[in-house]
C-alpha cells in the first residue's frame, strides 16, 4: 500500500498473530516494556464473511486512534458503523485496554448491526461457521481498508496556519463554489477555520462533521499552497491560547 511504503513512517507497527485471548496476555507479559510505546492497536477479526464492517472502539472511545479511525473508516467503507467499546464483539481487544494496560486497541470485524438477531452473523458458531462462508474477495476489501486506516494514522498531523485572518480563497486559486458544490464549499471554509494547530486532521474532520479523507484533501491543498504546515505534535498559532512551550522567547545574551 502506497500510504506505507515510504521510508518515512511517523510509527512502527507490529503484526501479531497470537492464540485467542490467552496469546495475547502472554505477549503483554513478556513485553511489558513496550506497552508505554504504544500509541494503540486494531484488532482483527471474522472478516471473511457476508456482514458490514463494524469498528468497535477503545475503552476510553475519545482518544486520537478512535477519531482517526473512524473519520477514516466513514471515508472507506460508507455502510460501516461504529460500536463502543464491548458492543460489538468481545476478543483480544480487551487485554489491551485492561486495567494496568490501557492500550487503546480498537477492533475491525465484520458483524450484523445491532437490530439483527442473527449478529454477530448468521452462522456463528453452529456447523454451518465454515470456510466456505468466506470469500478472498471480502478478504481483500478488508485488507484495504486496514490499509487505508494506517493510511490516515500516518497522516494525522497538525496543520499550523501560515496565513492570518481568512483566507482569500478565489486569489489562493482554491474557492469552490457554493451553488455547484454545497458541501465542498462548506468543508473548505470549516477545515480552514480550524488549522490553527490546535487539532489534528482527524479531530478537524470530527468537529467538521465529514470524513478524514474530505479533510486530509482540503489539508493537503492548503500545504500545496504554502498556506499551512504540517506538525506532528500540536502547536498553536492563536496567542490567547499559547502554552508556555509556544510562546516565542527571547533569549537576553546579556545575562
Amino acid at each position: 500500500h502506497s500510504a506505507l511504503r515510504t521510508p518515512h513512517l511517523h510509527y512502527t507497527y507490529r503484526f501479531l498473530i497470537v492464540p485467542e485471548t490467552i496469546g495475547s496476555v502472554a505477549y503483554l507479559s513478556h513485553h511489558e516494556d513496550l506497552i508505554p510505546k504504544m500509541v494503540g492497536g486494531l484488532f482483527l477479526e471474522m472478516l471473511g464473511n457476508d456482514s458490514p464492517h463494524a469498528l468497535q472502539g477503545s475503552f476510553y472511545g475519545d482518544t486520537l486512534v478512535d477519531k482517526t479511525l473512524w473519520t477514516a473508516l466513514r471515508g472507506l467503507d460508507p455502510q460501516a458503523y461504529w460500536g463502543d467499546y464491548r458492543t460489538v464483539i468481545g476478543n483480544d481487544e480487551r487485554q489491551f485496554n485492561a486495567p494496568g494496560v490501557r492500550v487503546p486497541m480498537l477492533s475491525l470485524s465484520r458483524v450484523e448491526p445491532p437490530d439483527l438477531p442473527t449478529r454477530p452473523y448468521r452462522e456463528y458458531h453452529s456447523s454451518f461457521d465454515t470456510p466456505e462462508i468466506i470469500t478472498e474477495e471480502r478478504l481483500a476489501e478488508s485488507r484495504d481498508v486496514v490499509l487505508g486506516l494506517l493510511g490516515a494514522w500516518e497522516r494525522n498531523l497538525y496543520p499550523v496556519n501560515n496565513f492570518k485572518g481568512e483566507v482569500f480563497a478565489s486569489g489562493q486559486g482554491i474557492w469552490i463554489d457554493y451553488r455547484i458544490n454545497p458541501e465542498g464549499h462548506r468543508v473548505l471554509f470549516r477545515v480552514m477555520e480550524h488549522c490553527d494547530g490546535t487539532l489534528s486532521v482527524a479531530e478537524i474532520a470530527e468537529k467538521v462533521g465529514t470524513t478524514f479523507q474530505a479533510a486530509w484533501d482540503v489539508v493537503a491543498l492548503l500545504a500545496e499552497k504554502d498556506l499551512v504546515r504540517l506538525e506532528d505534535r500540536p502547536r498553536t498559532t492563536d496567542r490567547g491560547r499559547q502554552t508556555t512551550d509556544d510562546r516565542p522567547r527571547t533569549i537576553d545574551h546579556g545575562r
